[in-house]
């Protein structure tokens, strides 16, 4: 990096904060709201998450019956085992077949009065929650750029995103919120830019990955900041060495350069205090409550509890990211910080093969999160606070591949929190092999619903005008609808 390069970097880092142009200022918002955003990396089967169960013979259970012969859910009602809360202590799962998370994966759904769509049998958290009205679930939703139909495609009357059916350029495109062009920062950031006046005077910047950062969270003038589920590092430099270092950042400099770089790792050294202190320092706030496994919130359940054996056991990933979120989100409310975005990555849904043995451990182990998670945020009064969007690159092939499933395109995804309103939003797709839906002939769903208008349904949520929603999701003028009219209104 040239030297000129790097003090344009840094003079953006240090001072955007107090020049930046914002058309809402800090006292227009009194609440706090925050975004979670949820990416299954890899491309997630939601066919198998959210079964269609209904009986019309194109996108109802009997066409999904025999085009799935090897990965199928079987068609076998499952029951909660309480409506009026949810507890699967052992021996009280419904899943359960003799402790093996591959048979249970295709052992049966969870229907839901009203909904053409089931929930598998490992998602019992999930299905409670969808009960309760507390989800909304959205139909063959993905990139995309128009509305199209398959001839248009085919023809090449109109585009379809570049390097379809490719992880990452797919990936990037869902964190553009612009299907059409591969660009350099991503919705979220594009939030924080807008906005970057809404939380004066924090350390916390409006957008924080957990583990790690995405291409969601990069604005044009902004950065994310990057905390561990586990919660921060602090630098390890004991009080001697601290006190020589703040010292030795402090000798006075001629070069504007050093001057720079100094105030730089200044700040670095006490944004890392500030978090430290306020991690370790937080009463969360529901210490004492338990999940639906009779254990505390966010605590690990062993494989009794959980009544799985083997190797092939749920995955803690998720539940440790939104452990750390509901934490920060109260440091940030106590904080008095008016809006946040949170990036949580749950990777290996790219099940090509063994899709029932690898898809069962991520379906566990995400929903041991969600539960825990929501649960939190009632007991913190701050359901309606928050929506959590899943997301993933692309859905899977209606076809199965042998035990597996490929790269394909629409999918189902879901909004979950207290603003939400419940049910199926969006269009059904007919799922024969080679129907108009299916740009392929292996299963690949051409969207009906683009993530254009899935974003602009919560930012308008979040508290966003029209103008900058319209800016900061540049297609969604190609929409008639530009709501799914899924979340309340803020």
């Amino acid at each position: 990096m040239k030297r000129r390069d790097f003090l344009k970097i840094g003079a953006v880092s240090a001072v955007y904060g107090a020049m930046g142009v914002s058309s809402l200022k800090a006292d227009e918002a009194s609440d706090y709201k925050a975004i979670v955003v949820l990416f299954h990396a890899g491309g997630n089967d939601s066919l198998n998450m959210f079964i269609p169960s209904g009986e019309d013979p194109q996108k109802g259970y009997p066409n999904y019956h025999n085009i799935r012969n090897n990965i199928r859910v079987e068609d076998k009602e499952l029951t909660l085992p309480n409506s009026q809360g949810l507890h699967l202590t052992p021996g009280n799962n419904p899943y359960d077949v003799r402790n093996d998370l591959t048979l249970a994966y295709t052992k049966g759904f969870y229907r839901h009065e009203g909904l053409d769509y089931a929930t598998n049998g490992l998602m019992p958290e999930l299905a409670h929650l969808i009960n309760r009205g507390k989800v909304a679930i959205v139909a063959n939703c993905g990139n995309l750029i128009e509305p199209v139909t398959k001839e248009q495609l085919l023809s090449k009357k109109k585009p379809r995103p570049p390097f379809l059916f490719a992880h990452n350029h797919q990936t990037k495109l869902a964190f553009n919120g612009e299907a059409s062009k591969l660009d350099y920062s991503g919705w979220a950031g594009r939030v924080y830019d807008h906005w970057i006046r809404l939380n004066p005077h924090s350390i916390y910047t409006m957008t924080i990955g957990i583990n790690r950062g995405g291409h969601l969270l990069d604005g044009r003038q902004t950065s994310p900041l990057i905390i561990g589920s586990k919660g921060p590092t602090k630098y390890r430099l004991a009080g001697h060495e601290r006190q020589m270092y703040d010292e030795f950042l402090s000798l006075e400099r001629r070069d504007i350069f050093f001057r720079l770089y100094n105030a730089m790792r200044r700040h670095s050294f006490d944004m890392q205090d500030k978090i430290v202190e306020d991690w370790h320092n937080l009463s969360p706030g529901f210490d004492g409550i338990t999940n639906a496994y009779g254990q505390p919130l966010f605590s690990h359940p062993d494989n009794a509890t959980l009544n799985q054996t083997g190797s092939n056991t749920a995955s803690m990933e998720v539940l440790d990211s939104l452990h750390a979120v509901v934490r920060l989100m109260k440091i940030g409310k106590d904080n008095g910080l008016k809006r946040q975005i949170f990036y949580v990555r749950d990777g290996g849904y790219d099940t090509h093969h063994s899709q029932a043995r690898q898809h069962a451990k991520k379906l566990r182990g995400l929903l041991l999160g969600i539960g825990d998670f929501y649960k939190a945020l009632e007991v913190l009064g701050m359901e309606e606070d928050v929506t959590l969007l899943s997301l993933s690159e692309f859905g899977r092939s209606t076809g199965n591949n042998d035990d597996g499933t490929d790269h394909a395109w629409g999918a189902s995804y879901f909004m979950l929190g207290g603003a939400v309103r419940g049910g199926l939003y969006g269009q059904m797709p007919d799922l024969t092999l080679g129907s108009e839906d299916d740009l392929t002939h292996k299963g690949r769903l051409i969207p009906t619903t683009s993530f254009t208008q899935y974003y602009a349904t919560v930012l308008r949520w979040f508290g966003l005008e029209e103008a900058a929603i319209a800016q900061i999701l540049p297609e969604l003028d190609n929409f008639a609808l530009k709501d799914l009219g899924c979340l309340a209104k803020g």
